[in-house]
């Protein structure tokens, strides 16, 4: 069996917090045998497609796709300009979909493939649900809505959108009120995700999680920025709340300087943007090693999401699952056949081949590509992610 093709797919959606593109690779096989990947980026789509088009048809065409480690390889060792953001969101679209083609010729999933499932069911947390900047009651108001859905654990970004660096008075005691309220709204067995987006120095970021620990956060995501080794890791040894981050780290090569310099307790790749499901799997062993949890990024498609519940439900060491579906406009679960709801905040994953999920071009071709700018830089500093 050999590689034939590609063809890409470019397809927008939004919540109340932002507007979206993501990008779905297809690879076709002589046998009429495709696989289903993402490369979204949440900007550059364009770029990433050009560089998509160039790997196939200059690499792929003609190769065995059940070579995926082989071609993981190549892809990255044989290109001059490897590393950053759009080479590995372009690798790892193609990752995931040779992982697809790999279980559809084996008619296995593709969790069985990867040594699953360690659990039958993938807990997630739900995001995109809040209003920023809002009233404490507002939020309070709207995380009621998300327990009434099933979830039982919920991210957001008490910090309005205007705060970098340090923070004022006035908005670090309001984003206290919103935590506070939110956390008076669920009770005590609903898991409150705290997101900081990278936006503060140290100094801040630890007198901010000293003044939220009261209210016991499941996690302080990003409070520093996730480069910086030395400034995550001051922060986490001086809180008494578990520090996250990995959604702007690319490759294995980052996390394993998290994880020998102790600097984090819960790793965050992304498998649309962090080099596929061959580069997370390998992450999530070296986490292991020293008992760190994984706790997948995704913003992504239904194609992501499922590729990073597949690897979810292998991993020993795995903690949640980003989960925005919910919140987006209702095509969103119709781009692709077989994507399932959360219930009671876990999905469930089928045993069909693959990752069980085959694309609706008609839903697809009905929302395309939508010019963006500089929309999704804001969206993020909105606490979207």
């Amino acid at each position: 069996m050999k590689i034939t093709g590609l063809k890409i797919h470019i397809f927008s959606s939004q919540h109340k917090n932002a507007k979206r593109n993501w990008l779905i690779v297809r690879l076709f096989t002589d046998e009429g045998i495709e696989g289903i990947g993402e490369s979204s980026m949440l900007s550059n789509d364009l770029l990433v497609e050009s560089l998509l088009e160039d790997w196939v048809q200059n690499y792929l065409i003609g190769k065995d796709p059940m070579s995926h480690e082989l071609h993981w390889t190549r892809l990255y060792l044989d290109n001059m300009d490897k590393g950053g953001r759009l080479f590995s969101t372009a690798l790892s679209g193609i990752d995931i979909a040779l992982w697809d083609l790999k279980g559809k010729i084996l008619n296995s999933p593709v969790y069985s493939l990867l040594g699953g499932p360690y659990q039958e069911k993938i807990r997630v947390y739900a995001n995109g649900w809040y209003t920023t900047p809002a009233a404490p009651e507002l939020n309070a108001e709207e995380a009621l809505k998300v327990v009434e859905m099933g979830y039982t654990a919920m991210k957001f970004d008490p910090f309005g959108k205007i705060a970098y660096g340090t923070i004022s008075p006035e908005e670090a005691q309001l984003a206290e009120d919103r935590v506070a309220a939110v956390r008076d709204a669920v009770g005590p067995n609903v898991d409150i995700l705290v997101e900081v987006h990278a936006r503060f120095n140290v100094y801040t970021a630890v007198g901010l999680a000293h003044r939220l620990e009261q209210y016991r956060p499941f996690w302080f995501e990003e409070p520093v920025s996730p480069e910086n080794i030395s400034e995550m890791k001051q922060v986490r040894d001086r809180i008494n709340i578990p520090v996250a981050t990995g959604e702007k780290l690319y490759l294995k090569f980052p996390f394993f300087e998290l994880i020998k310099n102790e600097a984090i307790d819960i790793l965050q790749p992304d498998i649309c943007n962090a080099g596929g499901i061959t580069e997370l799997k390998k992450i999530s062993s070296m986490a292991e090693a020293q008992h760190l949890m994984m706790a997948p990024h995704n913003t992504n498609s239904p194609v992501g999401t499922v590729a990073s519940m597949h690897l979810a439900s292998a991993m020993s060491n795995f903690l949640i699952q980003e989960y925005h579906a919910e919140f987006y406009e209702e095509h969103y679960f119709n781009v692709v056949d077989g994507f399932d709801r959360q219930e009671d905040g876990y999905v469930t994953l089928s045993d069909k081949p693959g990752l069980g999920i085959s694309v609706n071009e008609d839903v697809l071709s009905q929302h395309p590509y939508i010019p963006l700018g500089l929309s999704t830089v804001s969206a993020r500093g909105s606490g979207d992610v």
